[in-house]
């Protein structure tokens, strides 16, 4: 690791760019302090910081990445970044359906099925990070992963509002499905890209107000697929529902014509704000996610 090699790409970065240590601090959210720290090699950031720290810059996450790596050694956070959509998406099962065995804890069949969902994933996950070589500092990476199941603080109704979930595994369906119901809205599920395609094609205008799609998918992944939706001129909202959310991933899918990102594992207040955006809200109601309240 070499914090002080990183610390002086920061700078001089920073410097090019007429930024003070002040401004990068409050674009990234951080203390100016924390800046000082860096750029004199005496810590270095979280790589929880490091893809805002690069969209900060104007440089790619990979170029930071190695900029922490001594000149003979690969660097282990590239590793751990790399790995990074093989971690999440497991992340995402996991999360996702233990909040299902919450809600179906009575109904032994699912109760099943949403265990063996999370034993498997589970196991993939131990797979991929017994294969990252990791030093000890970087620990919590893995053991804090969020709270992408907690309740959010603010409410949203989207009561009359159709979403287009476009997803390839059931589970994931199944799971973004029961974050959607609380707030009211309806929803259909196509299992890929051409398949979202047939449904835009022969539904009637308007009849969809957003699209969720997700980017690694068979037979027609997630950018072909709306790649081709803007080509036809569908102006429908499009947010990637993704695991990959690299540097390269997001300009990838902002290329393609999509609106916005939404990551996996979800984050179900960060999901409803960025929803809130593209669907115009009905009065807003006592919906909480989960359960639904109306007068």
């Amino acid at each position: 690791m070499n914090p002080a090699r990183l610390g002086a790409f920061i700078r001089s970065i920073r410097i090019s760019k007429g930024m003070t240590q002040q401004t990068l601090a409050e674009a990234l959210h951080v203390t100016d302090k924390a800046v000082s720290k860096w750029e004199r090699g005496l810590s270095l950031p979280d790589i929880c910081l490091f893809s805002n720290l690069a969209n900060v810059l104007n440089v790619s996450t990979s170029d930071l990445l190695l900029e922490c790596s001594d000149e003979e050694t690969p660097s282990h956070l590239v590793q751990i970044y790399e790995a990074g959509a093989d971690i999440r998406a497991p992340l995402h099962i996991i999360l996702g359906c233990v909040e299902l065995l919450r809600r179906y804890r009575e109904n032994d069949g699912l109760f099943e099925r949403y265990l063996e969902s999370i034993r498997i994933s589970g196991e993939y996950l131990l797979a991929v990070v017994e294969k990252v070589k990791y030093p000890g500092q970087l620990d919590h990476l893995l053991s804090q992963p969020g709270q992408p199941s907690r309740t959010p603080a603010v409410t949203y109704d989207f009561t009359g509002k159709r979403i287009l979930i476009v997803e390839d595994m059931e589970v994931n369906r199944e799971i973004a499905a029961e974050i959607l119901r609380g707030t009211g809205a309806s929803f259909d599920f196509a299992e890929d890209g051409q398949i979202c395609l047939d449904m835009v094609s022969s539904s009637p205008p308007e009849y969809y107000d957003l699209i969720l799609m997700d980017i690694s998918m068979p037979r027609m992944d997630g950018l072909e697929a709306t790649r081709k939706l803007r080509q036809r001129g569908c102006s429908l909202p499009i947010i990637a529902m993704t695991a990959n959310v690299s540097e390269q991933d997001r300009n990838a899918a902002m290329e393609a014509g999509m609106n916005a990102f939404a990551e996996k594992p979800i984050f179900i207040d960060k999901l409803f704000a960025v929803l809130s955006e593209y669907l115009q809200e009905k009065q807003p109601g006592s919906v909480i996610f989960g359960r639904a309240d109306h007068a």
